[in-house]
């Protein structure tokens, strides 16, 4: 029977409680007669100075109980983070790395219990998002910056996020679900999980997103550290609530992710307003700077500069090379746009390529992406007689001619080439230019796919 049965679970996390209870005393009475910490497990005594102290009066840092030690935390979550970062589309953005780093690493600095090797990452997705791992890794899709009205907002979902992590949420989960499932004459040995064991569960914490849906109670304890942090760094925690409480009123599909992932715990302007007065003195609250303004407008008006280097662009999997004096740009929806001097007519939401080349990548055939195109196209017609296999830098795929109109009503010719790729999404370019001018920029596209490289 159900009731039974969660009774059963009830009952069995209570043993493992008491068994990890034991095993501690073992582990202490083994460090007294060896002088070492047993394999696998991170040594640490209240004088740690690894283990930083929590402000006086504020709600007691208590990150509840946990099969697995902060070492195990760090090694599981760099496995997850190397999942992450290859199933995510990430941002490589020189000036939005540092500003996140610098702000991340700030606020960690004001974060109690374990120090945690924290690293941030810039996801390429305009859904509202972020996502911490065991042990530091924070992920932070573009999408939330930009929904953030101020550096304070922005501020209050990386700390909320590294609350997580310092309160070690994911693996106290994980520990929940194995107590339940391991059979207790096995249970200690958790405790000396080979590197196997925590490699899968590290690929668990990404995979369908196991253990990264937390519970209300794990809402409010994050909520309560982060307004902690918040305060010590000099930002008002009362607007960690309010860019949540903004989300739930807005509701949407770009925000419905993160409120799945991070349940409103309930009133949460009202608790955390609440919590303030047992925060203690704190810097001069700042809600904004022209370093989160300027990261604002790179990242939200759809013209942030691509990743360059010596040996070009780096996006999706490839690497391509843009013409001599083309100006490359790329957004949150993972989409690069390559354009000559003129290329771009109109201006905001209403820019569109006159001259140039789209890059981007796309879950479907050849034909559902030209169905797709044409949506926003409707004069986008195929050419017949044109579609051919094409091959370029170790990819294979098909080519095909389309005719349009741009946006000075003047006929358009497009090529399109189609990327199947196993594992991934298609990857497509698209060759722009009116159609009286495509022969004279057909040098430009060939040199374009000529530099093109699979990675």
């Amino acid at each position: 029977m159900v009731v039974r049965r969660a009774g059963l679970a009830v009952v069995l996390l209570a043993v493992a409680c008491a068994a990890q209870t034991r095993y501690w005393r073992h582990l202490g009475d083994a460090r007294s007669a060896s002088g070492r910490p047993l394999p696998g497990i991170e040594a640490r005594t209240p004088s740690d100075p690894r283990e930083r102290p929590q402000q006086k009066g504020a709600s007691p840092y208590n990150p509840g109980w946990n099969l697995f030690s902060p070492q195990q935390d760090v090694q599981m979550g760099q496995q997850a983070e190397q999942q992450a970062l290859k199933q995510l589309p990430i941002l490589h953005y020189p000036a939005a790395e540092s500003y996140l780093t610098q702000l991340g690493t700030g606020l960690a600095r004001h974060m109690p219990g374990p120090t945690f090797p924290y690293n941030f990452h810039w996801v390429n997705q305009k859904e509202i998002n972020a996502f911490a791992l065991p042990g530091g890794p924070i992920f932070v899709n573009v999408g939330a910056a930009c929904a953030a009205k101020n550096e304070a907002q922005f501020a209050g979902v990386v700390a909320h996020e590294e609350s997580h992590v310092a309160l070690r949420h994911s693996t106290s989960m994980a520990s929940k679900k194995e107590a339940v499932s391991v059979p207790l004459g096995i249970l200690g040995g958790l405790f000396n999980s080979g590197a196997g064991r925590i490699a899968n569960l590290g690929a668990q914490m990404v995979v369908g997103g196991v253990f990264l849906k937390y519970s209300r109670d794990m809402e409010s304890q994050a909520d309560a550290l982060g307004a902690q942090v918040m305060n010590a760094s000099g930002y008002d925690p009362r607007q960690m609530a309010q860019f949540f409480e903004t989300l739930e009123a807005q509701g949407g599909s770009q925000s419905l992710q993160f409120l799945s992932d991070h349940p409103s715990p309930g009133n949460r302007l009202a608790a955390i307003t609440a919590e303030i007065p047992t925060l203690g003195p704190h810097p001069p609250y700042q809600d904004d700077s022209a370093a989160f303004d300027r990261l604002h407008r790179q990242l939200c008006t759809g013209k942030l500069p691509a990743q360059t280097s010596e040996q070009g662009i780096t996006f999706q999997g490839i690497t391509l090379t843009p013409p001599t004096g083309w100006t490359v740009y790329g957004d949150q929806t993972s989409q690069l746009t390559l354009v000559p001097a003129g290329g771009l007519s109109g201006a905001g939401d209403q820019t569109q390529v006159l001259s140039g080349a789209i890059i981007s990548t796309y879950a479907g055939s050849l034909q559902q992406l030209i169905a797709e195109l044409q949506r926003s196209n409707p004069d986008l017609r195929p050419v017949s007689g044109t579609q051919a296999p094409f091959a370029a830098g170790g990819l294979h795929g098909t080519a095909i001619t389309l005719s349009n109109q741009n946006a000075e009503r003047a006929p358009e010719t497009d090529r399109l080439v189609h990327f199947p790729r196993q594992g991934a999404d298609a990857l497509y370019l698209i060759f722009i230019a009116p159609s009286s001018e495509f022969d004279r920029f057909r040098p430009a596209f060939g040199q374009l796919l000529q530099s093109l490289k699979a990675q």
